[in-house]
């Protein structure tokens, strides 16, 4: 009962930010390392379970370069295509949220308000380990 309450707040937050940007395609929150999908606002065709498991696995890459070169845990990546870009931000030690924006959007904006939303779901997920135990 009390992992569907999280799960149903940590949704509520995600597509209330999602909601909010314009310029916001979609978000999802991760577990991580295992990259299983917790929640997300994908909407259209984007498999959530192949999406959580690419994001971790940058993120698993990325952190483990930052480690080598002295540089200290990864907090944010962010990633530039020809249509948009995706952000991978810490959420917590055992979450990641991964948000794709539009190409045009004004990333220090989004990153700002992604910074304090993945704040509120650490907070959220403090207490969660991802085996429905809390």
């Amino acid at each position: 009962m009390v992992k569907n309450k999280i799960i149903s707040k940590l949704s509520e937050l995600i597509k209330e930010f999602t909601d909010s940007q314009d310029d916001v395609q979609g978000q999802i929150v991760i577990s991580f390392p295992i990259g299983v999908p917790i929640a997300n606002t994908w909407k259209g065709k984007i498999n959530p379970i192949l999406i959580g498991a690419l994001s971790a696995a940058v993120k698993l890459t990325f952190q483990n370069l930052c480690l080598r070169l002295n540089k200290g845990n990864l907090r944010r990546l962010s990633m530039s295509s020809e249509y948009g870009r995706a952000i991978i931000q810490n959420a917590g030690d055992n979450a990641i949220l991964t948000t794709i924006i539009e190409g045009e959007a004004d990333l220090l904006r989004v990153a700002f308000g992604i910074t304090n939303l993945s704040l509120k779901i650490k907070d959220l997920l403090k207490n969660y380990n991802f085996t429905g135990e809390v």
